[in-house]
């Protein structure tokens, strides 16, 4: 087995209208476009019809290479806001500008943009035909450095995309690269993707076999992966670090990510809260909860082939409170972890499933990998069914009895069928990407998840988004107004670690820092670089939070 003992942590990131609307979250403003609002008849005549992919075709291939799970292939087009579509002012002086597109036979569509920059006052929306689905208003806050966006999923073979602003505002740089063409992964048309596409064994989260499972269910989320043309369905989850600074890391499956472009990683589409509400299948779909974008951070195991098969990413936006996550604690220990626990993925891109093990973990080879740097697992029968793994769990985490995150799915040969049911699955090991995938930063775990280099074999998950209100009388807060440095001061000395996080009046994170209780028992927050006004202060130990209204003089 290969062993580095002492990988350089040099940290380098990657640049890398009658009909009821159905509103999908993406980190988006809301509101309703104006063409809906002012009662404008849906404009059924511009349409660009983008060619679509032989199915047969897309069969074979699929054939050949069945993981990851590709749902849709991206299809070139050459469509920006300069020259396509149609401009025209609205009653109250508001431009509107649409353009319906549209890929025949498609299940469902995604845009893809290579130059997305909004201008301050100006609102993007996409939607469906019906006028019963509905994303946006994007705006400027969703501007990033390198001009990349993606929109989730639109239900169906036709969209369409408006834009509005004051008739002063300068044009939008929109430029739609390529349209994603689902093709699969949808159960009907009318549903929405990856909807009760999985095996009839598999045991839905909120059934009983997840009970003990709350927490580490918030951490996983879907992933459209766009990759090489295609978009495929994988699995991640969230991992806290040694500091608790909520940097939203995604761990998943390198052979999900292998090959990937900087511009298509921050195309990627990340479904947080995917799941029914209790253990029977729900009749409708859960609500969309997503976020756009990502940069590689780093990754190892050449998929699988030669180590752990890791790909760890960080979101490129904070995630909002309202997603209620969760970030996952982890144990590197080499040594087989307990003889029970559970995995908790999207197959298929279906809602989130748990599958679960009462024997232990064995180290395993993954098929042609000489080094030893797999579990590998059998899956149990549960009351509710005997949950396996499919496509789209690709990258799912697996989980210890103490609700540890220990490895990352590979691939495997389980399923639902009655043959099936029993054979083994392969996670590459969380104690092997930590270290032993390469000599450098970009190919190991620890540089990123221990960046003060602590030497902790384990850490406890951390629930930065929400917790009970801590008692006022053990952090004190002074002065308010303020005009340079803001004091805090603990009378606990139980060594939690806080978090301190500052925010402006749009959510914006100016400042986040950890707050070791015990070794220092005051802390200082520099105001003086901020501009007069109002801002929020956000203390939490994970499980508890105070919420401050803070004057800048």
């Amino acid at each position: 087995m290969k062993s580095i003992l002492n990988p350089i942590c040099i940290l380098i990131l990657l640049t890398v209208y009658a009909l009821p609307v159905h509103l999908f979250a993406q980190l988006s403003k809301g509101g309703l476009p104006s063409s809906f609002s002012l009662a404008i008849a849906p404009d059924t005549g511009n349409v660009v019809t983008i060619t679509p992919p032989s199915v047969d075709k897309l069969a074979l291939e699929d054939q050949k290479t069945p993981l990851p799970y590709r749902f849709a292939v991206n299809l070139p087009a050459d469509l920006e806001l300069a020259s396509a579509g149609q401009m025209f002012p609205a009653a109250n002086g508001t431009r509107v500008w649409r353009l319906n597109i549209k890929s025949p036979g498609a299940h469902g569509l995604i845009l893809y943009f290579d130059r997305f920059h909004i201008p301050e006052g100006g609102s993007v929306y996409v939607y469906n035909t019906r006028r019963t689905q509905l994303l946006g208003a994007f705006t400027a806050l969703n501007n990033n450095n390198i001009s990349t966006f993606a929109t989730g999923l639109i239900f169906g073979d036709e969209l369409t995309i408006e834009y509005n602003a004051p008739a002063e505002l300068p044009l939008p740089d929109l430029h739609i690269s390529e349209v994603g063409h689902a093709y699969r992964g949808i159960s009907e048309r009318t549903d929405p993707t990856g909807f009760k596409g999985s095996g009839i064994c598999e045991v839905n989260i909120n059934c009983q076999e997840g009970v003990n499972w709350q927490k580490q269910k918030r951490s996983v989320t879907r992933i459209a992966v766009k990759r090489n043309g295609s978009s495929f369905w994988c699995t991640g989850s969230l991992l806290d670090n040694t500091r608790h600074d909520g940097k939203p890391y995604v761990l998943t499956a390198d052979h999900c990510g292998k090959g990937t472009s900087v511009t298509d990683v921050s195309q990627w589409i990340f479904y947080f809260n995917y799941e029914g509400a209790g253990c029977p299948d729900p009749t409708a779909e859960p609500a969309l909860k997503s976020m756009t974008g990502a940069s590689l951070v780093a990754h190892g195991g050449d998929a699988g082939n030669t180590g752990s098969d890791f790909f760890l990413v960080l979101l490129k936006s904070n995630i909002p409170e309202s997603y209620n996550v969760y970030y996952n604690g982890w144990n590197r220990e080499t040594i087989p972890p307990s003889p029970s626990g559970t995995c908790i993925h999207h197959p298929q891109g279906d809602i989130k499933k748990i599958s679960t093990y009462t024997s232990s973990l064995q180290p395993a080879h993954w098929v042609g990998n000489p080094a030893l740097c797999h579990w590998r697992v059998s899956w149990s029968g549960t009351p509710d069914g005997h949950g396996t793994t499919e496509g789209g769990s690709s990258g799912s985490p697996l989980f210890d009895n103490q609700g540890f995150l220990v490895g990352t799915l590979t691939g495997g040969d389980s399923g639902c069928d009655s043959v099936s049911l029993n054979l083994p699955d392969y996670y590459g090991m969380f104690s092997y990407s930590w270290d032993k995938n390469g000599t450098d930063s970009l190919s190991i775990l620890k540089c990123w998840l221990d960046p003060d280099n602590t030497g902790l074999m384990s850490l406890q998950g951390w629930s930065w988004s929400v917790g009970k209100p801590l008692e006022n009388s053990r952090v004190t807060i002074w002065p308010n107004p303020v005009t340079d440095r803001l004091n805090l001061k603990s009378t606990m000395s139980d060594g939690k670690i806080m978090q301190v996080t500052l925010t402006d009046v749009l959510g914006n994170t100016l400042v986040r820092s950890g707050w070791n209780i015990g070794s220092d028992q005051e802390k200082q927050v520099d105001m003086s670089r901020f501009a007069s006004g109002v801002y929020f202060l956000r203390i939490t130990d994970g499980e508890h939070r105070i919420v401050r209204k803070l004057i800048k003089q």
